[in-house]
């Protein structure tokens, strides 16, 4: 497991006000409910500059950045404290739905039944500017959720757009799963369930966003996606969107998460978090979408995915948790390295996940804790945490990642 130790603070303090956006965690973070902590901004050290790697390594003192306070100590092999991904964007297309033409019981036998057309994407990022939604697997307790972004590519901050907190009211933040039916969303024999709201304890739907006080505990064998609180129907979505649907998040943006992911009472049972296209899910997130690797694929990240151990993959464990990326480009990911899953009891983790259009990379990074009371984050605070140190897998190169993925893939690609 990680141990979350505060970088050592040096004589530099600069005036912490109530904009101030990178933070410290108290030391009892882990084991009490998520509140205000303190902010600051740190120089890097240079101990942590100089942590040593098997691969390439991200550092704030190559970039001569200000670095942030709030990142566990690093580690750029092995159990890892931050992964960044980079020459992201893709050229080409991917297969984008415009139709599902689910056919007639018994037969189903619509031809075509899942209708695309190619989507032309280019430029930094490509498809993963487009709107996003993350999903998260059980068992899982999560206790807080904040989405944060710039309002254009010159801005000074970014703010937060979305926001939630256990038992509470969400803002602009809604829960959904694939349960579509009498209650929410639709439902029919041959094309299955679309995504509908979720209830309050994540195991159904609801008749209405939010109708329920979400309390953070997501049992096993369940899983949730967050969208924003705009409809489709109050503003179109682009590709096919059927029963209840929502917008993602496009462009740049930066998901921070406080959760934990307990032990399950059949081994089979291993959480996840990943970020998906939010057409995948609009359309059908586990039948007809344009989910995929390679030229048919609209973009996935597995941010944290832990796998059962089997005969079929010795690697796998269900103590880690990996990352892969999924592309036009193709697939990579973490490799043998895996960020340590927080399963013990009081033990809660915060991770940041940064989708950047300006430097065409994604970092997900552990951090000793986050002040979800803060409304914005300095552009210059989110160029600290893009520069600081992690293990950095080359989209556009051949990692160790690119190099295991065939093998990963094997396992996993029906996982979910």
């Amino acid at each position: 497991m990680f141990t979350l130790a505060l970088l050592a603070i040096s004589s530099y303090a600069p005036t912490v006000t109530a904009r101030s956006r990178c933070l410290i965690a108290s030391p009892s973070a882990a084991a009490s409910p998520p509140v205000a902590q303190t902010s600051a901004l740190i120089p890097a050290s240079s101990s942590a500059a100089q942590a040593s790697a098997s691969g390439p390594v991200s550092s704030l003192a190559a970039h001569n950045v200000v670095g942030p306070a709030n990142l566990v100590s690093a580690s750029t092999s092995g159990a890892l404290s931050a992964l960044k991904y980079t020459n992201v964007g893709s050229t080409g297309t991917y297969d984008q739905v415009t139709n599902i033409i689910p056919g007639t019981f018994p037969t189903c036998n619509a031809n075509p039944f899942c209708v695309t057309q190619p989507k032309t994407i280019s430029g930094n990022l490509a498809p993963f500017d487009d709107e996003m939604t993350v999903a998260f697997r059980g068992p899982m307790n999560i206790y807080n959720i904040a989405v944060y972004q710039p309002a254009n590519g010159t801005s000074a901050s970014w703010s937060k757009v979305s926001s939630w907190a256990a038992d509470q009211q969400p803002d602009n933040l809604v829960f959904m799963n694939n349960n579509g039916g009498d209650k929410s969303g639709e439902w029919s024999i041959c094309a299955g369930s679309s995504q509908s709201y979720a209830n309050g304890d994540w195991t159904d739907a609801t008749t209405a966003p939010n109708k329920e006080l979400a309390k953070g505990s997501l049992p096993e064998g369940h899983e949730i996606n967050i969208m924003t609180a705009e409809s489709c129907t109050s503003a179109p979505c682009a590709g096919f969107a059927r029963g209840t649907a929502n917008h993602g998040w496009a462009g740049s943006k930066f998901f921070v998460f406080t959760f934990d992911m307990p032990s399950a009472a059949s081994p089979a049972s291993t959480p996840a978090i990943w970020a998906l296209n939010a057409q995948i899910v609009r359309a059908a997130q586990y039948g007809c979408n344009c989910r995929g690797v390679g030229p048919k694929g609209c973009g996935e990240l597995d941010i944290v995915e832990t796998l059962p151990a089997s005969s079929v993959d010795a690697d796998a464990n269900p103590a880690r948790g990996i990352s892969e990326i999924y592309s036009p480009k193709g697939a990579t990911g973490s490799g043998a390295s895996f960020f340590a899953r927080p399963a013990d009891a009081g033990e809660r983790a915060t991770f940041g996940v940064i989708f950047d259009v300006e430097t065409d990379s994604i970092a997900i990074q552990r951090y000793t804790g986050w002040d979800y009371t803060v409304g914005a984050v300095e552009k210059s605070a989110v160029d600290g945490y893009l520069g600081a140190e992690a293990k950095v897998v080359d989209f556009g190169g051949s990692g160790e990642g690119k190099k295991r993925r065939s093998a990963v893939h094997k396992r996993r690609q029906h996982w979910h």
